[in-house]
């Protein structure tokens, strides 16, 4: 191979590559249970992006890393945090059958503290980008105060966790709810999402998260004092359970909703650079503001 070319992909290799990342830990819920995240530090010329998981999944998670490299490799500063779900610098996923103690209200400690951390670096723009439950989470963090500092709310695949259609039983939440009145807090089995009768977690944590019911997102989305964009994928098989009928109700609400069409829930394949490109589009808008 002649030698010009092997320089010319050295170089390309170099560019390539993702800055550095750092591990950021930081103890950030009202438990005092150590969290850690992945951070890009590009700077304060353009705002910082946090970008948050799904449910159980950690910062590594493929469709999580990806935004982050991407938009890292064009200059941003980004801040994945893996939250804690209660285990000390957690850095795997969480199984449908180990205890989940954790609740929704200490996911949002969580968020802010990270956000509280992005503003002690100097950073006051931030953009918040979630996926899945991500979405969610971030969601809810920003009411009924959002800090100063969130420009805007970007959320893909974006759906609730309570409705008799995602198999959530009215018998459990009434069972789970009883034991709580009774001052029990012991952990069993639930159904919830993905984990069909092997979801084993305490009274308080399970019906934590039931309180993001579909009538809930869209009533929160309503509320924000930001902008707000959400980017679904026209092949999301969660349609089966929720019905296209989703898409209508977030296009009527007060965010601004793109569809990629044949996306799955994680935008795999072909549709990982499209998410990207649509993220990057939203960005651009926010930014020209």
């Amino acid at each position: 191979m002649p030698k010009y070319l092997v320089l010319t992909l050295c170089n390309l290799l170099l560019f390539a590559l993702p800055l550095q990342a750092k591990q950021v830990i930081l103890q950030a819920s009202t438990s005092h249970v150590e969290g850690q995240a992945r951070y890009l530090d590009n700077g304060h010329n353009r705002p910082a992006l946090l970008i948050l998981h799904g449910f159980s999944a950690t910062h590594n998670y493929p469709t999580v890393q990806a935004l982050q490299d991407y938009f890292s490799l064009s200059g941003f500063t980004t801040l994945a945090p893996t939250l804690s779900l209660q285990i000390p610098l957690r850095s795997q996923p969480v199984q449908c059958n180990s205890l989940h103690t954790h609740t929704l209200q200490q996911d949002i400690a969580e968020v802010n503290a990270w956000i509280d951390w992005l503003e002690q670096q100097g950073h006051q723009d931030i953009i918040l980008i979630g996926h899945s439950s991500g979405s969610q989470t971030l969601l809810e963090a920003m009411i009924p105060h959002t800090p100063k500092s969130i420009k805007a709310l970007i959320l893909t695949s974006l759906f609730y966790l309570n409705g008799e259609e995602l198999g959530n039983l009215e018998s459990e939440i009434q069972i789970a709810q009883d034991l709580l009145s009774q001052g029990n807090n012991a952990p069993r089995k639930f159904n919830f999402l993905f984990c069909q009768n092997d979801y084993l977690a305490t009274p308080e944590s399970y019906l934590s998260y039931l309180t993001i019911t579909r009538a809930r997102v869209l009533e929160t989305i309503n509320q924000l004092d930001i902008p707000s964009y959400s980017v679904m994928g026209s092949a999301d098989s969660r349609y089966t359970q929720v019905g296209e009928k989703w898409l209508r109700e977030l296009n009527a609400s007060q965010t601004e909703l793109s569809v990629i069409e044949g996306a799955n829930h994680f935008f795999t394949g072909e549709h990982e650079g499209l998410l990207h490109d649509r993220v990057e589009v939203i960005i651009n808008k926010i930014t020209s503001k």
